[in-house]
């Protein structure tokens, strides 16, 4: 059982990866075993629009690190995903690796201009968003609520939890700090929840 996690931010001890290593350490008392990928730590092109990845289901870009991800994705059980608010949205970089996961997307037309948008993906997972605020509310994390769900949706992932973290810049997230219990139980959960589904 394997718990992957993804941080749109450069920060290996701020506030969004506070929060999503302490979902992980959850997963692994459980016995999870987990992984995590700082995106600033690799080579993630921009997503060029070209669509080819809409006929082959496999991206153009082929010299950067997104095969590495893609790989990560694909051997997941469930994955976290984890930005911080910047500019009162996710991180570049953070956007740049879901766009990236458009090859993992199935399009379906019924020939009168409705599209419909699965994966191509055979397991599903399940899927938490971990989102951080520094200085605004809870509502700037709606568009950050938005593009998880989408990508959620290519790699076939349930949006199964959303930590959402508002106003960091007057409270960070340190070891006392409310969310912290609710992000380990929240991993435990998450253990018994792909038990469940494997189960099942």
């Amino acid at each position: 059982m394997k718990v992957v996690a993804f941080i749109g931010s450069a920060r290996k001890n701020g506030n969004t990866a506070t929060v999503v290593k302490q979902i992980l350490a959850g997963s692994q008392s459980k016995g999870a075993t987990t992984e995590v990928f700082y995106l600033h730590d690799y080579n993630i092109k921009p997503c060029q629009g070209c669509r080819y990845c809409e006929e082959r289901n496999r991206c153009k870009i082929t010299d950067d690190d997104v095969p590495v991800l893609h790989q990560a994705i694909i051997a997941s059980d469930a994955i976290i995903l984890g930005t911080p608010t910047y500019y009162g949205d996710i991180t570049g970089q953070f956007k740049q690796f879901v766009d990236r996961c458009y090859p993992f997307c199935q399009i379906v037309t019924d020939g009168k201009g409705k599209m419909e948008f699965y994966s191509i993906l055979p397991q599903r997972k399940l899927g938490i968003l971990v989102a951080i605020s520094g200085s605004m509310g809870p509502e700037v994390l709606d568009s950050h609520i938005k593009v998880a769900g989408h990508c959620f949706n290519d790699i076939n992932a349930e949006f199964w939890r959303k930590i959402l973290v508002p106003y960091t810049t007057w409270t960070p997230v340190t070891a006392d700090h409310p969310v912290m219990a609710t992000a380990f139980k929240t991993g435990e959960e998450l253990v018994e929840a792909i038990a469940n589904k494997k189960d099942g």
